[in-house]
């Protein structure tokens, strides 16, 4: 009777093989929690080099035309003095005094009329070639033979080829700074070149012009 009385007793205690179970089972929760976790941040971050470096590649692919006005939108602007004492922002070459220092190898396509004095350009480019550079400066030459005093005055005419108010102004200082500066190195020009910032009598040359005025 005492053997079958102490066979009923409830056991107060967790078994210790339920117990282990039972922390092994929380350990393989957590683990998989975690591999879940580390999995989504892999895949995420993957996701997103993946895009960037398609965004990337699509920047690289622009066309060449396009990269050369990205570079004239960052050249560094520069700063000249005209003769009304107003700031006016160049681009594309570097300014010292009241001359534009060329930076650049692209040259204007352009035509001198030496019976109009004005030189039409054909395409937004500022810096005249050897050619044209000659021929005005023989003809200048040629007036100061007959009439030493004479003084020449350059205006210039805005292209009408740029949609861009602010890259069309930068671009007839440009060409008026060039041609300026490219005279005087003959030294028989020197002091003898003015330049007007007025714009010059329309005389419908699409990509605009320079007129030289003898006085």
């Amino acid at each position: 009777m005492a053997g079958g009385g102490d066979s009923n007793e409830m056991n107060p205690f967790i078994s210790y093989v339920d117990l282990f179970a039972s922390i092994i089972m929380v350990l393989l929760l957590f683990i998989l929690i975690m591999f879940v976790n580390v999995g989504y941040y892999i895949q995420f971050n993957t996701k997103n080099k993946t895009e960037n470096k398609e965004e990337k590649t699509k920047q690289e692919e622009v066309t060449p035309e396009l990269k050369k006005e990205e570079n004239k939108e960052k050249t560094i602007q520069y700063f000249v003095q005209n003769e009304n004492n107003n700031t006016t922002p160049v681009q594309g070459g570097e300014v010292e005094g009241n001359v534009l220092i060329k930076k650049s190898e692209q040259f204007a396509q352009a035509e001198f009329k030496e019976q109009e004095l004005v030189i039409a350009f054909k395409n937004n480019e500022y810096f005249l070639n050897k050619e044209i550079t000659t021929q005005v400066t023989d003809f200048m030459e040629n007036t100061l033979k007959k009439n030493p005093n004479a003084l020449f005055y350059i205006s210039v005419n805005d292209s009408q080829k740029l949609i861009s108010s602010t890259q069309t102004k930068q671009v007839s200082l440009g060409r008026i700074l060039s041609l300026k500066n490219a005279l005087e190195k003959v030294p028989s020009l020197q002091n003898k070149i003015k330049l007007s910032y007025k714009q010059a009598e329309s005389l419908n040359y699409e990509f605009g012009h320079l007129k030289i005025d003898v006085k």
